[in-house]
């Protein structure tokens, strides 16, 4: 597992990083033995003045695994709350995924099965 962390306009300190490395890293338990070759981008930047002076911190973290990228982006008041809330959005996007993935190998079974029965 590779972990990169990239500061924009953000004074990135020692405990910040480790917050981050130690939350965003826990989605890839949901990967199994694609774990290990996974590399987790987190880019962290203050966010544009547009009139979010409440929400400073914008958190954007990013799986690569095999062919397959996951994604989240989140805009809040501090890195702690930014990378909760980021954790949650790349476990619900790796989850949803995965049963995807189980949905089509069942109807796929279920298609062959119903053609092997044909001549009944």
């Amino acid at each position: 597992m590779n972990i990169t962390i990239r500061a924009t306009r953000y004074n990135l300190t020692p405990e910040t990083e480790a917050l981050l490395k130690e939350k965003l890293s826990a989605p890839l338990r949901l990967l199994g033995d694609k774990a290990e070759t996974a590399l987790l981008e987190i880019e962290i930047e203050n966010a544009p003045a547009e009139g979010r002076s409440a929400e400073p911190c914008r958190l954007v973290a990013r799986i690569k695994v095999d062919n397959e990228v996951y994604r989240a982006e989140v805009v809040k008041p501090t890195a702690a709350t930014a990378a909760d809330r980021v954790r949650g959005d790349l476990e619900a996007e790796i989850r949803r995924s995965r049963g995807r993935a189980r949905k089509l190998f069942r109807r796929g079974g279920a298609a062959l099965k119903s053609l092997l029965r044909f001549g009944r």
